[in-house]
């Protein structure tokens, strides 16, 4: 089993469980579950045939836009895969390694209160993300320098999206 992270060309960001198992892959993603089996090659080139949770579906990328049954549904920016340990829930794997700091929610982030190289103490203010007209301040859970920021101002995160690194 993996973990992915995908993030689209709008700065959205998804985590999603991945398994394969033969000719059929398990994806979980937010509270859905697909059964994927690949089928063979459609009709136009480039098209592949998939059956997702019993029903077929064409599926082709048109530059970078995923787009199946002739509806495009988004841009892949970026894909991070993660194996993890058999065993584990979702909620686990989203909480993240000790010194990454994941989105408790989905919301647009607001400010950035530190940069790449800064110091942090346990407790200090990172950044803010507002959902629902309510700004979160996220603290540091511990103290570091701060390796990798992950996020920009005005883009949008979903809960479990990776936002910075502590080391």
């Amino acid at each position: 089993m993996k973990l992915l992270r995908v993030s689209s060309e709008l700065g959205d960001n998804y985590v999603m469980t991945y398994d394969q198992q033969g000719n059929k892959d398990t994806v979980n993603f937010e509270d859905n579950k697909f059964e994927i089996e690949y089928i063979g090659p459609g009709w136009r080139e480039g098209e592949l045939l998939f059956k997702i949770n019993g029903e077929v579906h064409r599926v082709y990328v048109d530059n970078g836009f995923i787009v199946i049954d002739d509806e495009t549904i988004f841009k892949v920016d970026r894909i991070t895969e993660t194996p993890i340990e058999q065993g584990k829930s979702i909620e686990e794997l989203i909480k993240g390694k000790e010194g990454e700091i994941l989105s408790p929610m989905q919301g647009r982030i607001v400010q950035i209160r530190v940069k790449e190289g800064d110091a942090v103490n346990k407790g200090q203010p990172l950044l803010s993300i507002e959902a629902m007209k309510s700004e979160t301040v996220i603290s540091a859970p511990v103290g570091g320098v701060v390796q990798k920021i992950m996020v920009k101002p005005g883009q949008g995160v979903k809960k479990g999206d990776l936002l910075l690194i502590i080391k």
